[in-house]
């Protein structure tokens, strides 16, 4: 370990160092972690709501208000998880930030840091061992795919309203 005084934090300022410098590379990695959990939690609790509403609003049983009020609904739903994704993503992002400028300091040796852009770089050509499935699917764009298909969500809701709207108008 580097017997400097301080840690650089990402954002610039120090802070007295810590007593333990495993103690807070460890309170971090797990942070972080918790982060990337989060993250994935999201579209999957996201996709339960998604299937609820949207079987209020497209159930042709269901007055134009309960179909128009269920898409509205699953529009904030959409909305409001890619806006939570985002938000935990970007902690994840800064965490791992950290983490790879604190190997970085403390070891001298990019190249056996476990986190950031130099450890993306040598291992994200890992092939998936799923056959030809391998080649077709985009991993390092799994995060922009769910902001996608949840907008995709939102983008239906809308339709939905439009579409009952019209039903009324008409």
């Amino acid at each position: 370990m580097v017997d400097c005084a301080t840690v650089a934090d990402v954002d610039g300022p120090t802070s007295p160092r810590p007593t333990s410098l495993e103690l807070l590379y460890q309170a971090v990695a797990d942070r972080r972690l918790q982060y990337e959990n989060l993250l994935w939690q999201v579209p999957a609790l996201s996709l339960t709501a998604q299937a609820f509403l949207f079987s209020i609003a497209l159930s042709q049983g269901n007055d134009s208000l309960a179909r128009i009020g269920s898409s509205l609904l699953a529009l904030v739903v959409s909305i409001i998880s890619i806006m939570l994704m985002a938000s935990h993503r970007q902690a994840e992002l800064r965490d791992t930030r950290w983490l790879e400028l604190f190997e970085q300091e403390e070891l001298r040796a990019g190249q056996w840091g476990a986190h950031g852009e130099a450890f993306r770089a040598r291992h994200e050509t890992v092939d998936l061992d799923a056959g030809w499935a391998s080649t077709v699917i985009p991993l390092r764009h799994i995060f922009r795919a769910w902001v996608a298909g949840l907008g995709m969500f939102g983008l239906a809701a809308i339709l939905v309203i439009v579409k009952t709207l019209l039903t009324l108008l008409f």
